[in-house]
């Protein structure tokens, strides 16, 4: 679905708690959302379907229980990065076909988009699959415009090749990205300052459902990208199943399929007259359409 309320997830949360309904089932809609697009830009559809049912489920069991709307975001996030601690964290290659890749192998396109994309697809392949040093991507992104802002126009520039060139289905794909979301690659790279640093950009895209949509779609063209892309689309190879640092034969918890981005549902004990709140499974490009 279209996000269009413009209520904060803090406000949505009170107002559940007065015993709105609606605005229970939109929180619970937006927890769900940004759950999937977490649980997938690190492990991949497959193995993070499993972290995200269950992070909801433990969401809607345990949210009755929250009381101040200013600790519901630091204990909401706890539970999904839980689940993924469990799962595996993230995922260092993989080449999985889904919805948000056409049902392509993500490393054939990627190899494609080199020979339009030589400068970009360059830059991107230093910064997510940690080959090069920091000099050596200054370098690169320089023609872009520089650290950090080159690789994010070099992100979006791939994105809207793979969207006009190989019938990827993206929405978010700017031509002038803004400034805030610079650190996005450093997100979807490994690349974050600091832990902290990552769980701050985490919370803030509870914030942004726009983001999140982002991150979810990019997701396997992400991990693709941290493997590695072989030199042509005819030298791909490579098995399509995600491989997460914690299991090398790419197995793990999940229940996803190509095609079928299956996210969490919410069940949320009523406030008052609330009663009883149900977000059922849905296909992610539902929840994110």
């Amino acid at each position: 679905m279209t996000q269009t309320d413009t209520r904060s997830t803090k406000q949505l949360f009170k107002e559940w708690r007065g015993g709105d309904a609606d605005a229970g089932s939109l929180m619970a809609q937006r927890f769900a959302d940004w759950y999937y697009a977490i649980a997938t830009s690190k492990l991949g559809e497959g193995n993070g379907s499993g972290p995200t049912e269950r992070a909801c489920a433990r969401f809607g069991e345990g949210i009755i229980n929250v009381t101040e709307s200013r600790a519901l975001v630091r204990w909401a996030h706890d539970i999904i990065v839980d689940e993924l601690k469990t799962a595996g964290e993230r995922a260092t290659d993989g080449n999985e076909p889904n919805a948000y890749t056409g049902n392509q192998k993500p490393k054939a396109l990627l190899a494609r988009a080199k020979a339009d994309l030589p400068g970009e697809m360059a830059l991107l392949e230093a910064v997510y699959g940690n080959i090069a040093s920091d000099e050596e991507i200054e370098k690169l992104a320089e023609p872009l415009g520089g650290n950090p802002m080159g690789v994010l126009k070099a992100r979006y520039a791939l994105k809207r090749w793979l969207r006009d060139h190989a019938r990827v289905p993206f929405d978010v794909a700017p031509d002038s990205p803004i400034l805030d979301r610079a650190p996005l690659p450093l997100y979807e790279s490994n690349k974050m300052a600091s832990p902290d640093e990552e769980v701050n950009f985490e919370h803030w895209m509870l914030t942004d459902l726009d983001l999140c949509k982002d991150i979810a779609e990019f997701a396997h063209f992400a991990i693709a990208l941290r493997g590695g892309v072989p030199a042509d689309a005819a030298n791909d190879t490579s098995a399509p199943a995600a491989k997460s640092a914690a299991s090398d034969d790419g197995g793990g918890a999940g229940v996803g399929a190509a095609g079928a981005a299956a996210a969490g549902g919410v069940a949320l004990l009523g406030v008052g007259a609330v009663g009883l709140i149900v977000v059922a499974l849905v296909a992610a490009y539902f929840i994110f359409g």
